[in-house]
Order: structure tokens, then C-alpha cells, then sequence
């Protein structure tokens, strides 16, 4: 009988601090624990990436909740967007670029002698990725119902439709005159080709800091920051080939590689009880 009444107290005694565990627990969940949110901003390349691209956007609206004054889960649909840009051309890695010729230059590598060659020009081409992500933040440092800055860093692996748009391109032929010291164009010659949009289902994740304003407040106010990876498909990456035509394949100027980026971005936020 002792024995028994030993172990009622020490059940008793457990839910006891069981009951005190959850009022803790309650107590450390803020008021306003759900919310709606809409951003956007600048991104840029990141990485290693070759693409022909240099700056585009991000647009992002979601929804999430407060499991506690720490963590947060939710989800939220984006869109990223970067323009085919030309002039990325110019930055081709060393090796690539012909001493005295346009980066745009493409020639046959067979000759001894380079005197003849196209001006390739490119439109089209712009990227876009939209994505449904699975949003986990995690806040530094606890919020509280009368906190006025938090900050949080944030993982969103995500699925998404990567697409690129329809690539016209056109080859100025070129050649060089030694009777008269100069080069010339001759429109018979020239070419071109196009490519029909392109779209596929991949996957990525973004990974980043950022910083809220008011977070308990009905309505605050954040900034953030991204390093975003996109698992390849095929965008414009003249970089990756060579001036050669000879060795440029039939699918140039496209290249499947997994796509990197830097993206900033501010917003606001709707919390609600």
C-alpha cells in the first residue's frame, strides 16, 4: 500500500509540473501568431553562374504561423525573373574572347588564318521561375508581444516551373578584304535560327537573414536577403562555349546549368490573432 501511494503521489506530482509545462508553453506564444505577407525587390546572379544574365526581379506573397515565439512555418508562392542581357558578352572568362575581336565574334576554328566569321545577336531568352515553397524561419531571438525588431534567418525548399522564353538569334557574316584592308559584310551569307520557349518542373531552395519590424503588431514590416538555387535547366550561356563554330552544338547558345541567384527583397506583413 505504501509503495502504491508513493507512486499516485509521484503521478500526481508529474502532471503537476506537466500543467505548469503548458502554461509556460502558452505563455510563450505571442498574440498574433498568424500572418499574411507580400514582397519584392532586386536579384542578381550568384555563384558560379554562367548565364548570360546580370540583374532581374523577385515578387513573393505567403502565409505563415508562429509555433512559438522561435519558429515559424508556413508556405508562399514567388516568381523570379531575370532578362536575357547581351552585354554579359563582354565578360567572357578568359580563353574565349579573340584578341581584337568582339566577344560576339564567332569563327571557323579549322582556318590558320581567321578572315572571315558571323556577329551573332540574340533576343529573347528571359527566365522566369515560379515556385511553391515551404517557408521555415527561426528567430534569433525570442519575440515578445511588445518587440520592436527581430531577427530571423529562413530556409524555403521549393518545387517550381522553370521556363525560358523563345531565342531568336542572327548572324552577321562578316569577312576580310586584303586588298583593301578592311573588313566587310556580305547579307547573302548571313543566318539565323530560333528556339520555341521552353519550360520544365524542378525544384531549389532559398536560403537567407532578414530582419522584421514590429513583428507582434498588426502590421509590420521586414527585409531580407536570399542566396537562391535552382536545379538546372537550359537558359542562354554563351560563356560556356567557345568562339569556334566548329565546336559549338546544335543546341548553342543553351546550356542546362543550375541557375544561382542574390536576391533582396522588403515587404509587409499582416498579422492576425
Amino acid at each position: 500500500m505504501k509503495n502504491l501511494l508513493l507512486l499516485v503521489f509521484a503521478f500526481c506530482y508529474v502532471a503537476v509540473l506537466a500543467q505548469d509545462e503548458g502554461t509556460i508553453v502558452k505563455r510563450e506564444r505571442i498574440q498574433r501568431d498568424k500572418n499574411i505577407f507580400v514582397g519584392g525587390g532586386i536579384s542578381i546572379l550568384g555563384g558560379s553562374n554562367s548565364g548570360d544574365y546580370s540583374s532581374g526581379l523577385n515578387i513573393e506573397a505567403g502565409y505563415g504561423k508562429r509555433l512559438n515565439r522561435v519558429f515559424s512555418i508556413g508556405g508562399s508562392f514567388s516568381f523570379l525573373r531575370f532578362k536575357y542581357d547581351a552585354s554579359v558578352l563582354n565578360n567572357k572568362p578568359t580563353g574565349t574572347t579573340l584578341s581584337g575581336f568582339p566577344s560576339n565574334f564567332y569563327y571557323d576554328g579549322t582556318s590558320t588564318l581567321i578572315d572571315e566569321g558571323f556577329l551573332v545577336s540574340l533576343t529573347g531568352g528571359d527566365v522566369s521561375v515560379m515556385s511553391l515553397a515551404l517557408n521555415l524561419k527561426f528567430n534569433f531571438v525570442p519575440v515578445k508581444d511588445n518587440s520592436v525588431i527581430s531577427v530571423y534567418g529562413f530556409a524555403k525548399p521549393f518545387i517550381a516551373n522553370a521556363a525560358t522564353s523563345e531565342i531568336k538569334g542572327f548572324g552577321e557574316y562578316v569577312f576580310y578584304d586584303n586588298n583593301q584592308s578592311n573588313w566587310f559584310y556580305n547579307t547573302a551569307n548571313d543566318v539565323q535560327d530560333s528556339y520555341a520557349a521552353k519550360s520544365n518542373i524542378t525544384g531549389g531552395i532559398f536560403v537567407g537573414p532578414g530582419v522584421e519590424f514590429f513583428p507582434a503588431k498588426a502590421v509590420s514590416f521586414f527585409a531580407q536577403a536570399s542566396f537562391g538555387y535552382t536545379f538546372p535547366f537550359n537558359v542562354i550561356s554563351t560563356k560556356s562555349f567557345s568562339n569556334d563554330v566548329s565546336k559549338l552544338p546544335d543546341d548553342f547558345p543553351l546550356k542546362s546549368i543550375g541557375f544561382t541567384s542574390i536576391n533582396f527583397a522588403a515587404g509587409i506583413s499582416f498579422n492576425l490573432d
